[in-house]
Order: structure tokens, then C-alpha cells, then sequence
């Protein structure tokens, strides 16, 4: 019998793409919110990678706010869900008597300036991250307001045609209202000045998803 040939990828990169549909109905209860917590908070959080905006606390998560909650508990915990499924799905079988539960890290909004941004870098603690866009104008684009990936391969050593595809060293992601993105913690990544009109608003979370024992996620398996 003649054997046949194949390609196959090998630890390639998952990136999630979800919409929230219920983000028109909470959009401004969300805004509401965060302006009253700017106001009982009003330094935030400092880092040395943002620039011209407000960073609340870690814990936006664990917030006694309704809201907050729900958009975590019916959209953000459930779109890390699908995704760890997704990056995972070879591998199920080995867990199918299994209880699997996220477990939100951090949590936090950020609320940028006109002309704020972040600095590329990574986040630690976690399997993956999430941007979920709150609030952006008609013209948000890749470049304006967009979040960016950096590659984390080697560049290429020789630019013939076998090396073309791994020319890019970055990869820059479109945003929209409603829209959050998903990615594996290792990624550098960061975002690009927005100009529009309206502030570009963000909720941003860390999570592990976990082997549950006695309502406790196992970290290591």
C-alpha cells in the first residue's frame, strides 16, 4: 500500500474572536459604572507601559455590581470556556469525568485618553487573556485603536521564498464595539493611540481554566 503524504501545523497559535450580544443593551450601564468608580477611586492604577489613561484595580471581577457580573458570568467566563475547549479538544477524552471551572485571576477596565496607549508586554499567572472593547468611535481601525501581537518565534534568517511566510513580526487585530479577543498569556502585545471622537474604553481579564476538585481548581495536572 503507498503511503500518502501530509502537512501538519504544529503548535500553532488559537486566538478567539466573541460578540457579546448584549453589549448594546449594557453598553452605558457599563460606562455609568466605571465613571463612579473613577470617582470614589480617582488615582487608579499606575504602570510604567500606559500612557495618557485611567487603570482600575485587578479585581474588577469580584465588584458587588450586577452588571459587572453578568457580563462576566454570561459572556467572558463562558468565551474562555469555548476557547480553552477549542485549544484543547485532542485531549478532552482524558478529562471527559472531569469538572472544568475558570477561574478569573484579574480583572480590570482601562479607560483611555485621547492618544493613550499601552506598551507591549505579557501577562503572567494565567493560560489566557482577553480584551472585550466597550467603547470606541465609527472610525477605530487596526492602527487606530487596535491591539497588536507580537510574534513569538524567531524572525526569519533568509528571505527567500520558504522563509516568505514567517515575515510578519507582529499582527495587528481590527477592534469593535461588543467584540473581545482572546489569547494564549505568552503573546506580547499592547495598543495603538486612539484619535476618534469618543474615549476608547476597554475591560481587560486574565483566567485559568482548571481541573475542579471539592470546588477548588487544581493548578498543576
Amino acid at each position: 500500500m503507498n503511503k500518502q503524504n501530509s502537512f501538519n501545523y504544529i503548535w500553532p497559535t488559537l486566538f478567539g474572536s466573541f460578540f457579546n450580544p448584549e453589549h448594546k443593551k449594557i453598553k452605558e450601564q457599563l460606562i455609568t459604572y466605571f465613571e463612579e468608580y473613577k470617582k470614589n477611586n480617582p488615582i487608579g492604577r499606575k504602570s510604567g507601559e500606559n500612557l495618557r489613561l485611567y487603570e482600575s484595580k485587578y479585581d474588577l471581577h469580584r465588584q458587588n455590581n450586577e452588571v459587572i457580573q453578568n457580563v462576566f458570568k454570561n459572556f467572558i467566563v463562558k468565551s474562555f470556556f469555548e476557547t480553552a475547549k477549542e485549544a484543547n479538544k485532542n485531549y478532552l477524552n482524558q478529562f471527559k469525568d472531569s469538572q472544568l471551572g475558570v477561574t478569573i485571576t484579574d480583572a480590570w477596565f482601562i479607560h483611555y485618553e485621547k492618544g493613550g496607549f499601552v506598551a507591549p508586554h505579557a501577562h503572567g499567572d494565567c493560560s489566557w487573556c482577553c480584551v472585550y472593547y466597550v467603547q470606541l468611535g465609527e472610525d477605530a481601525s487596526r492602527k487606530n485603536g487596535g491591539t497588536y501581537f507580537q510574534k513569538p518565534y524567531p524572525a526569519r534568517s533568509t528571505f527567500d521564498f520558504g522563509a516568505f511566510y514567517n515575515k510578519e513580526t507582529s499582527i495587528d487585530m481590527h477592534p469593535e464595539e461588543g467584540k473581545m479577543l482572546i489569547w494564549p498569556s505568552h503573546l506580547m502585545h499592547g495598543s495603538y493611540p486612539y484619535d476618534g471622537k469618543n474615549d476608547r474604553i476597554i475591560i481587560s481579564a486574565n483566567a485559568q481554566v482548571s481541573v475542579m476538585q471539592n470546588g477548588k481548581p487544581i493548578r498543576s495536572i
